[in-house]
């Protein structure tokens, strides 16, 4: 028996690892290898030059990059690609040629290089004798890993996030939960939308995502002080729509006129970089907001210490795009920062207004402000929201008890899903 039969082996499935933005995967895997799942890693891209969190370092795990047409020596990338269909091609024409026939008859499966790329992923899968892909993402990831379903049989999973499922057709959600041996989200507003999607009594597994609670733990001695400081506005995110860093820097304009004096410090990177460096000047608000740039979890942990508040104004997007439960209000709030945010998606999972934190309607800066304002007057009901805020998160949001949720689900995949049953393996035009 090899050690791979011996040991399952759990492939998980990335469209680009590491990424700074995505410490919760980063945490889930180190903290899935700390339980003793053994665990590939396969990225669909190859990071962009950013700095790492230093966590990556503790990985066990390796890491394979899947050649891809955005490779800067793309003709040798294209070779290994084609190589690997004419390999997976000759193995099994039959289920090749169903496979490509089913997803490029699918109306919006206009992707071509998933399927370029899904072979060769497959190919990688079957030399090492992996047992089960999990793929993280219900958008291209989930789908080059249905694709390799169907092209060799293995069984799949997926974890679904927040722009994933709101951006992608619920008749591909619907065929995706279909055809995967479980499903995981990471708040009950999205559990409760997938159900809705899924087939009667097919369980959609909900997964929050949790923070190291030593990480990013409390700082009696910096809470003391904290009078005597100009008071520290932080917020933490990609500079994308869905986040709501506009209302944010208008919400200060309105604290600055009513005559406070603070700093409004903006960690993260993105899209929208210079939209809001040049509100920021618009708005004449230079002295009191900036734009950190990226920073690394230790440098974060170290920045919530300093915060008399954490606000984050996520909103829903015309698109439909929106976050789940962002993971910074969760770190946040571990540090207890009393925070700020909005009434939207699996926010109030994690947030109860006037209680662990402050809620507010999405896109108003005035009210935002309000909600800001009154954390700045009163340090005793910013103490208070600030120790149930950590209760909350130690109770429900540690990373021990994500990790070992996730390693409980995927064990019991491995457990039942070691052979695939004959209705799992076998392609039919219903399943695309």
């Amino acid at each position: 028996m090899s050690s791979s039969a011996a040991k399952p082996t759990v492939a998980y499935l990335l469209k680009s690892f590491p990424r700074l933005s995505e410490t919760f995967i980063l945490n889930e895997i180190l903290g899935l290898e700390k339980l003793r799942i053994q665990l590939e890693i396969f990225s669909l891209r190859r990071p962009t030059a950013e700095p790492s969190h230093p966590g990556v370092s503790e990985m066990k795990s390796s890491v394979t990059y899947i050649p891809s047409l955005s490779w800067s020596l793309w003709p040798g990338a294209l070779a290994q690609l084609i190589w690997s269909h004419l390999v997976v091609l000759l193995t099994d024409t039959r289920r090749y040629f169903t496979t490509a026939r089913l997803y490029f008859r699918v109306k919006g499966a206009s992707r071509f290089e998933d399927f370029l790329q899904a072979p060769h992923l497959a190919r990688r899968l079957r030399r090492k004798e992996i047992t089960h892909l999990h793929a993280h993402f219900a958008n291209v990831p989930t789908t080059v890993a249905e694709l390799v379903h169907h092209l060799i049989g293995i069984p799949f999973s997926f974890t679904a996030h927040a722009k994933d499922i709101y951006l992608t057709a619920p008749s591909e959600l619907e065929r995706k939960i279909r055809s995967a041996t479980a499903v995981l989200t990471c708040t009950a507003h999205n559990q409760q939308y997938l159900a809705q999607l899924a087939e009667p009594g097919r369980s959609i597994h909900l997964a929050y995502h949790g923070v190291d609670v030593e990480r990013f733990g409390a700082a009696p001695c910096l809470r003391s002080t904290e009078i005597s400081q100009v008071p520290l506005i932080l917020s933490v995110g990609r500079f994308c729509e869905k986040k709501g860093f506009e209302y944010l820097i208008r919400a200060c304009r309105r604290l600055a006129y009513r005559g406070y004096t603070f700093r409004c410090q903006i960690v993260g990177y993105g899209e929208l970089q210079d939209k809001l460096e040049r509100l920021i000047i618009d708005l004449g608000l230079q002295q009191f907001v900036s734009l950190l740039g990226k920073k690394k979890q230790d440098q974060l942990a170290a920045l919530y210490t300093q915060a008399r508040m954490f606000v984050l104004p996520c909103i829903v997007t015309d698109q439909g795009d929106r976050d789940g439960i962002p993971n910074v209000l969760i770190e946040a709030m571990a540090s207890e920062v009393p925070v700020v945010s909005t009434d939207i998606s699996g926010i109030s999972e994690l947030v109860t207004h006037a209680q662990t934190g402050l809620l507010v309607k999405q896109r108003d800066p005035h009210a935002l402000a309000d909600a800001m304002e009154l954390l700045l007057l009163h340090s005793d009901l910013r103490r208070r929201l600030a120790q149930n805020g950590r209760k909350s998160v130690l109770d429900k949001f540690t990373l021990n008890a994500s990790v070992r949720h996730v390693h409980d689900i995927l064990s019991s995949v491995l457990t039942t899903m070691s052979q695939p049953s004959a209705s799992q393996s076998q392609l039919t035009v219903t399943e695309f």
